[in-house]
């Protein structure tokens, strides 16, 4: 039955990225695009790993640290297969859908657990290989290997990822208690994924920087993890060495915590899958009926529907999670700005077309209306079926993008006006900008949808991930900035830069009025025949 189980599992995983519809088949294209896509970015992620210890190998081994040179790697393999596989963990184990279903049937508690977590560890180890391999050829390839030291890296290439899942079942657990004990979870949700998506790309881009004071304070370093970090230090032992006694002081340490926590788990599973959020008992208190009209209603409904999943809100609004980090940043970073500004006078003449060109691309990265047709489903009826025109339902999935976007890209022009302390003509022109571009792009998604809407999916987040809406307005709404850097360094020559910022401004208008003249013609039409 754990077989059984495991393989179901496997195939589910497959065909939720292969498969986008209820009733579509496989489709051999696809597959082969996701193939080469996972493929390249395999590729760069060993390139770029084996960089970084190619970069450290010589220095370390000239210094007799070589044990650091595996405490290094065992960190960034516990870092990214944490980060990785944390809210995998908590879906898979804690919030899985099926839970119900399986303990109705004949299976063993012990077998459900165990086939989640071999899911969850066959991730784990693709993560781990990206590091672990280019580490290992490198150092074979720059000092050697003894065969006693082999057979340890691949008994700690086998085990560490045990220790890791084992952290990530106790955050999983602490974040399933959390949420359910607060009511605005897909919040938390959402602040706790950007957290660690930063957290990650802040590591890969802070590696190469770290590497020269990492060969210069390597003693001290390991003195610290020997003190602090005893598993890996025995790890690192074990492996530059080939300390057998180090070796198994380091599995006792890994392989503690997973059993200890698969224990836990096997025996209150059922507590866990079957638990409920607790719901706060109201007193109904008799109060005056408060109504609303039919179209704040029905906007209403689309926040309320839009804010339920925190997928869907982080694929189809990151661009503002971006213009607030970046109005918090542009004022932390204020010295080092107008120290550029010295270094480069030559900006400060260029500085507003810049600032609403960085403006229209933070902004591009909003695409709520291009799948806000899509996202209704099997739905649709409801809202036709509304004693409202076809034009204020079409206007209120309108408003509901212009409702989010254009406050956040407000609020990060607002913070590059203040920084930059620009004149009130040139202010309102960079605040402008990224609401006539926010504005197009809000007309063009939702007319791509009403091209071609997507109902037949299997969860929501395949209408912000994988519909040709989705995709043809984040290319074209991305795109554009490229764009309009690239014709002005065309045009330059021939036409003044303040010129081209006001053609620019121009187009956008003319480019809205037409769309809105299409959403109110042939979108009305369109949404009728739906």
């Amino acid at each position: 039955m754990l077989k059984t189980l495991i393989k179901l599992r496997l195939k589910g995983i497959f065909l939720r990225q292969t498969r986008s519809s209820k009733k579509a088949k496989k489709n051999i294209g696809k597959i082969v695009l996701m193939v080469v896509l996972f493929g390249y970015v395999g590729i760069v992620f060993l390139g770029m790993f084996g960089a970084l210890f190619y970069s450290i190998v010589d220095a370390l081994h000239f210094m007799n640290i070589d044990e650091l040179y595996f405490s290094v790697m065992s960190i960034l393999i516990i870092m990214f297969c944490f980060i990785g596989s944390v809210f995998l963990t908590h879906h898979e184990i804690y919030e899985a859908k099926d839970n119900e279903l399986l303990l109705s049937m004949p299976i063993s508690n012990r077998d459900i657990l165990l086939s989640r977590v071999f899911t969850i560890l066959i991730l784990n180890y693709v993560y781990e290989f990206l590091i672990a391999a280019p580490a290992l050829f490198v150092y074979i390839v720059s000092v050697g290997m003894s065969i006693t030291q082999i057979i340890i890296f691949m008994g700690v290439i086998l085990t560490l990822p045990l220790f890791v899942l084992a952290l990530s079942c106790l955050f999983g657990w602490l974040l399933a208690h959390i949420l359910t004990k607060v009511r605005m979870k897909n919040i938390i949700t959402i602040i706790l994924y950007v957290v660690f998506m930063f957290a990650y790309f802040y590591a890969i881009n802070s590696i190469e920087g770290y590497i020269g004071w990492l060969i210069q304070n390597g003693e001290s370093l390991m003195q610290s993890i020997e003190k602090g970090a005893f598993p890996i230090y025995h790890l690192s032992i074990a492996i530059s060495q080939g300390h057998i006694l180090s070796f198994i002081i380091y599995l006792v340490c890994a392989l503690a915590p997973f059993i200890l926590v698969i224990y836990l788990l096997s025996t209150n599973f059922i507590k866990l899958a079957t638990t409920k959020p607790k719901v706060k008992k109201i007193v109904y208190e008799a109060k005056e009926m408060k109504t609303n009209s039919l179209k704040k209603a029905l906007l209403i409904r689309e926040i309320k529907h839009f804010t339920s999943n925190a997928m869907v809100m982080l694929n189809g609004a990151v661009g503002i999670l971006f213009c607030v980090i970046g109005a918090i940043a542009i004022f932390v970073y204020k010295e080092k700005i107008d120290f550029i500004l010295l270094q480069i006078p030559e900006l400060n003449d260029m500085i507003v077309p810049i600032l609403c060109l960085i403006g229209i691309g933070v902004n591009s990265m909003n695409m709520i209306s291009a799948s806000s047709i899509s996202l209704e489903g099997n739905r649709l009826w409801i809202i036709k079926s509304l004693p409202i025109s076809t034009k204020d339902i079409l206007m209120i999935k309108l408003g509901l993008h212009l409702l989010f976007c254009i406050p956040a890209g407000i609020i990060f022009s607002l913070a590059t006006v203040i920084v930059f302390e620009v004149g009130i003509l040139d202010a309102i022109l960079i605040i402008m900008a990224p609401v006539l571009f926010t504005l197009f792009i809000d007309l063009l998604g939702l007319l791509l949808n009403l091209w071609k809407p997507k109902f037949d999916w299997v969860n929501e987040t395949v209408c912000v991930k994988q519909s040709m809406p989705v995709m043809l307005t984040m290319f074209i709404s991305m795109g554009l900035a490229f764009v309009i850097a690239a014709c002005y360094i065309f045009m330059g020559d021939f036409i003044p830069l303040d010129i081209y910022m006001y053609l620019i401004f121009i187009i956008f208008i003319v480019a809205n009025i037409i769309l809105y003249y299409m959403l109110n013609t042939w979108g009305i039409k369109r949404f009728e025949q739906l």
